[in-house]
């Protein structure tokens, strides 16, 4: 089943002194979760709707807009491109069309060019699904292709319904792709407004329809249209309102704002943080290795260190550097014995996971 969620067409676009620095925090973060898992997996969950919405409210983005899709992903290309073993093809407009090209260059950085082929017709048959098999008035806009040195990847990309001001995000693991058939039930997700007049072929429910062929298409759109997509809207509206969020994530939130930065002292080995430094750690390290806030409350990282058009608070650039700077010292092990730094991250993840877990809704 494919899940659905709003992405509301916002103005504007990341400042330069906020897209370098998610440059850097996007660059810290996926470096632990690689160090930690392996390129594959950071490949495969970045085609996990929630914890991509989740990152990208982490690193200081808007909480809800289209944008969290293309700028998002223009921060990990350069955070991760020619210093990492993933590599991401593709992009927002001419950069999208470039993909070929693109993933060209890859290969052959990462020294696998044998899949070249493969990955270039990947890339084209996943464009050819949403744009083809998902018929809603889409106008894909930015592709992007996410593959590692161990040849997993994925697919990001994004299209307009028609000329509403409502985005659509396809989101395609590699790992859960039907070998025998890639057009059954494609997407992780599709994340957009759920119209009514979607006609959604690549649902597994519809697979009959597809080879009974286009003349049933016609006689029997009724058929076509029986499957009900779960839906996660995200509303127009920029503000945040205390219904967007759980009980459960609110405790959770507050539960990090009381860490004892001594505790963090202890744990992490270094001085000259606070109190709201210590609680963007701790929300960035249940990102990293946690599960139960990103999966229900993606919304619930916002609140790391605002937001781009001050929702639900505007950015400090000192707390913003302070934590890219301490976050720097516990992935590299500036300072402390190693391998301390990443046990440091899992405790706070671990605490802050546990408080969440055990919190009545």
């Amino acid at each position: 089943m494919q899940n659905m969620t709003l992405l509301p067409l916002h103005g504007g676009r990341a400042p330069r002194w906020l897209f370098s620095r998610m440059v850097k925090l996007s660059g810290l973060i996926t470096s632990a979760i690689i160090d930690e898992y392996g390129p594959d997996w950071l490949v495969d969950r970045l085609a996990d709707p929630q914890w991509f919405q989740a990152l990208s409210c982490a690193v200081g983005y808007d909480w809800h807009s289209s944008g969290t899709t293309t700028v998002m992903i223009g921060a990990l290309k350069e955070a991760l491109n020619s210093q990492s073993d993933i590599y991401i093809a593709g992009g927002k407009g001419k950069a999208g069309i470039d993909t070929p090209n693109s993933i060209e260059k890859g290969v052959d950085y990462l020294s696998i060019p044998s899949e070249a082929e493969r990955f270039k017709d990947l890339s084209r048959t996943v464009a050819k699904i949403d744009s083809a098999l998902v018929y809603d008035d889409i106008g894909i806009y930015h592709h992007a292709f996410v593959f590692s040195k161990g040849k997993a990847w994925s697919v990001v990309q994004q299209g307009m319904i028609g000329k509403s001001s409502t985005a659509i995000r396809f989101q395609v693991s590699g790992k859960s792709v039907n070998a025998s058939d890639i057009t059954n039930e494609t997407n992780t997700a599709v994340a957009s407004e759920l119209h009514a007049s979607t006609i959604d072929l690549t649902f597994a429910a519809n697979s009959d329809i597809k080879e009974k062929g286009l003349e049933l298409v016609n006689e029997s759109i009724g058929d076509i249209m029986r499957f009900n997509p779960s839906v996660y809207k995200l509303p127009a509206r920029h503000g945040i309102l205390s219904d967007d969020i759980s009980d459960r994530a609110k405790l959770a939130l507050k539960r990090a704002s009381d860490m004892n930065p001594r505790s963090y002292e202890e744990l992490m080995k270094t001085r000259g943080i606070g109190r709201k430094t210590l609680r963007s750690l701790a929300i960035i390290s249940s990102l990293i290795y946690g599960s139960e806030i990103y999966k229900r409350d993606p919304i619930a990282y916002a609140y790391n260190l605002g937001g781009k058009d001050g929702i639900p608070y505007r950015i400090s650039l000192k707390r913003y550097d302070d934590v890219i700077n301490k976050l720097k010292e516990a992935v590299s092990n500036s300072g402390m014995e190693k391998g301390e730094g990443q046990r440091a991250l899992k405790r706070l993840s671990a605490e802050l996971d546990g408080a969440y877990r055990n919190m009545v809704a």
